[in-house]
């Protein structure tokens, strides 16, 4: 996940090696529906599972 997403120059961290939680820093010029369409795609195909925990609208109308 984090090499799919290496490309929008995101900051974060991993949880853990036992625990492969990752939290991503998004900012807020990024590219929200170029960040969006991977992460749906990994959800939807069964990869991960994602949540969002703060945003602006922009991020919910890309």
């Amino acid at each position: 996940m984090r090499q799919r997403l290496s490309v929008f120059g995101l900051g974060g961290e991993v949880f853990s090696d036992d625990f492969p939680m990752v939290a991503f820093t998004v900012a807020a010029g990024a590219d929200f529906a170029g960040i969006k369409a991977p992460l749906n795609r990994g959800r939807d195909d069964g990869w991960w599972h994602y949540e969002v925990g703060c945003c602006t609208g922009a991020w919910w109308t890309a």
